[in-house]
């Protein structure tokens, strides 16, 4: 297992500087009085659309809540148990933060955002077509905001460009920052935090034709661990982008540019989703998920190129007897305005909404938060229900599924009963916090039928633009991780950051690296790193392979010389870490050795269902592939759903062949498996001579016993939910390839099964 040592925070201290603690706003009571005002009858939801039905504790119709201050409003937020939320910026603080839409983090910790304050009714065109649609001369803004005295609050607000027409989202890259305007991508130099002359990346993308819908158009531009960028179109078409590429209805898109650093310009589709998307997301492996705004799953794998599993969230009957479909969030206020669906109560008592608008898919992916949340959970923001929404993956094939949990207590990270919070995007920070962006707008909802203004969106004075918060929300017996400063890091600095518990600034010194070059002592760390490192952490990762891979990558060393980094790809292939062999697969040299490396190690049968489709993947995509190449083995019952299309699309036989044995034991199957609920519980890290025990999901209080195929008990272990902990995490010595395990919960789930140890070292 890796530990995430003491020494990287020792070594954050000295290189890179920690600042003073001081006590931000937090919870000081009770909610206030929620009061209420009078609207014009126009700008009230029960006028304008008349279908709507009426919730039995409807409020009085043509009023709305009254507004509250910051340090009120924080009062009325309730957070899953165990975590407690901290205000970092509001409309009060330093500059005039207005209307922030989404935002991203830099090598020093440092927020970016943009403003697009003409959204949605300001379109600003040159001559009234798509076409023409120009990024400047709007009113609309970059900004950064950052906490330069360690108080834990904002206090430093810079416009780093202004002028500027709706933009969506924004990305750091080295030199400078990408930002999505639809219908442009366009990066902006950096120099000293005011903007150079903007790069226009690609145009046409996100409109169609006349008909202008700003919700529609291009977002969630994320940096990638391949070191591609990647992002998302809403449900408009695309115009003219290289190849004819068509990048509209929900389609994830890649690039690379030569503007950032690229030796060639590359514009790709990635996968398909639901048409109507505003999420986007990887986890620390680099798999990419995607949300539906309206209407749809917002949890959606996008399992391989070109191939998306859809609606991977699963209902969980034992958490709720009258489950709803799988969009359904658990607000806790009735005061919303939904676009479908009703503000009803369930027969549960709660609150239900549908998915109306939900956006951002992002994962826990520090080690700040108990177990449970590491690379597991993720988050969803539903503002018009006024929370963001937790669920908890485990995996499933070469996919996963997505539970649900216990609403609304455990289903919410963040949730509030003041009706003008509207909660966007929910991502990990640069101090393992998980930070909120919070809209702070009464009216969320986009376009209802009628009346339609400016850019298909309901234009209406109840949608304010003057208030915006962001909040942090960590353990409440915790303190934040220690923020870095990597801008002027060493290389030997960057290097030893892949250490670091936290995803962000791994993936930070990746990018810093690769913009750098590596020195030949540097490349010879990391290969030392790739060829001696086999430590496995609890996700089944180990995160220094896993970037001294897409770094040397990044640079293009494999590619450059094959002969010398295929034997040692090859040995990433028997790596105990499921990731790292992921990833190996992703990286290995197009060439016949490269090819029969991936045959020879017999990686279409390796133990890990991801790692099995990405073996496909990966020699459908060789140029060169062996004389006699090993058909999948099917005797593993390995042909989910994404590898057989795989498979399909490859044309390799899938006829059982004896002789393709992976040199990677199978893994923990639960080959029969019954209990009074299909929630997460615990899974089993196979290792040499036994297993180590990693609790997942909302697993309660109880006991576990293994037993032989005689009968004998084996093992025993108790699980204490509160601390999230087994009393004996791992089993030794064991020697048998099966054997059944029983697991007695004390709010009476039980769950029984067998272990496979096949082939396990």
């Amino acid at each position: 297992m890796i530990k995430f040592h003491s020494l990287a925070i020792i070594l954050s201290a000295v290189f890179f500087g920690i600042a003073a603690a001081a006590v931000p706003v937090e919870k000081t009571g009770p909610c206030p009085k929620l009061d209420r005002h009078a609207t014009d009858p126009m700008d009230n939801w029960n006028q304008v659309w008349q279908a709507k039905p009426v919730p039995a504790d409807s409020f009085p119709p043509n009023t709305i809540q009254n507004a509250l201050k910051p340090a009120e409003s924080i009062n009325c937020i309730e957070t899953a148990p165990g975590l407690k939320a901290q205000l970092w910026a509001s409309e009060e603080m330093a500059g005039n933060m207005k209307y922030i839409q989404h935002f991203t983090f830099d090598e020093r910790g440092r927020i970016w955002a943009v403003e697009p304050r003409s959204y949605p009714n300001n379109i600003r065109t040159a001559s009234g077509t798509v076409t023409d649609q120009k990024f400047v001369g709007g009113d609309d803004r970059i900004v950064i905001l950052e906490d330069t005295d360690g108080d834990h609050v904002m206090d430093k607000f810079t416009v780093f460009r202004d002028g500027l027409n709706l933009p969506q989202s924004i990305e750091c890259v080295n030199g400078g920052v990408v930002v999505t305007m639809t219908p442009y991508v366009v990066f902006f130099p950096n120099h000293n935090d005011t903007a150079g002359t903007p790069v226009i990346l690609f145009s046409g993308m996100g409109s169609s034709g006349l008909k202008w819908d700003t919700h529609g158009g291009i977002n969630q531009i994320m940096y990638g661990l391949d070191n591609w960028m990647y992002g998302l179109t809403g449900y408009n078409d695309c115009n003219a982008i290289p190849g004819s590429v068509d990048c509209g209805h929900g389609r994830v898109w890649r690039f690379h540019h030569t503007a950032l650093g690229h030796a060639k310009t590359e514009f790709q589709i990635w996968s398909m989703g639901p048409s109507n998307a505003d999420g986007l997301g990887q986890m620390e492996d680099g798999q990419i998920f995607q949300s539906g705004a309206t209407g749809t799953s917002h949890m959606n794998h996008a399992a391989a190129q070109g191939d998306t599993a859809l609606d991977i969230r699963t209902v969980n009957p034992a958490f709720n007897a009258n489950a709803n479909p799988n969009s359904v969030y658990y607000p806790i206020t009735g005061d919303r305005y939904l676009y479908e669906g009703s503000t009803a109560k369930n027969a549960d008592g709660w609150f239900t909404s549908p998915s109306t608008a939900s956006s951002g898919v992002q994962f826990y992916t520090s080690r700040l938060f108990p177990k449970k949340y590491w690379n597991r959970f993720v988050f969803t923001c539903e503002g018009a229900s006024k929370l963001c929404n937790q669920d908890s993956l485990v995996e499933s094939g070469s996919t996963w599924k997505a539970y649900r949990l216990p609403g609304p207590t455990h289903a919410n990270l963040l949730a509030s009963t003041d009706a003008w919070v509207a909660p966007l995007l929910a991502k990990t920070g640069p101090d393992g916090a998980v930070w909120v962006l919070d809209w702070n707008n009464y009216l969320f909802l986009h376009n209802p039928t009628s009346p339609a203004g400016n850019g298909n969106a309901w234009n209406n004075a109840l949608r304010v633009k003057t208030t915006n918060r962001i909040y942090r929300i960590l353990p409440t017996d915790a303190a934040p991780e220690p923020i870095l400063n990597l801008s002027a890091a060493s290389e030997d600095q960057l290097i030893a950051t892949f250490g670091n518990q936290n995803f962000f600034w791994r993936l930070t010194a990746q990018r810093l690296l690769i913009g750098k070059g590596l020195t030949a002592t540097g490349t010879d760390k990391l290969k030392a790193i790739l060829q001696t490192d086999s430590a496995v952490d609890d996700g089944g990762n180990n995160p220094r392979v896993q970037h001294a891979l897409w770094t040397l990558d990044g640079l293009g060393v494999f590619a450059k010389n094959p002969v010398t980094w295929v034997p040692i790809l090859k040995k990433l292939l028997e790596h105990p870490a499921w990731c790292v062999r992921r990833n190996a697969l992703r990286v290995m040299p197009n060439t016949s050795d490269g090819a029969a490396a991936i045959n020879n190690v017999c990686s279409v049968n390796d133990a890990q269902g991801h790692v099995r489709l990405q073996a496909v993947l990966a020699l459908s995509a060789m140029d060169s592939k062996p004389a006699a190449l090993n058909p999948m083995q099917t005797s593993y019952a390995n042909m989910d759903k994404p590898v057989t299309k795989a498979v399909q699309k490859s044309g390799f036989p899938t006829v059982a062949l004896a002789t393709c044995k992976p040199t990677v034991g199978l893994a923990p199957r639960f080959h029969s498996e019954t209990g009074t609920a299909p929630r997460p519980g615990f899974r089993f890290l196979v290792q040499a001579g036994g297993f180590r025990l990693l609790p997942h999901g909302e697993l309660p209080s109880g006991w576990l016993r293994v037993f032989d195929i005689r009968g004998h008990l084996v093992f025993a272990s108790n699980y204490d939910a509160r601390l999230a902990t087994w009393s004996v995490p791992v089993a030794q010595g064991l020697s048998q390839p099966i054997y059944a395990y029983a697991f007695q919960g004390g709010d009476g789930l039980t769950r029984h099964g067998s272990l496979a140890l096949v082939g396990a070292r």
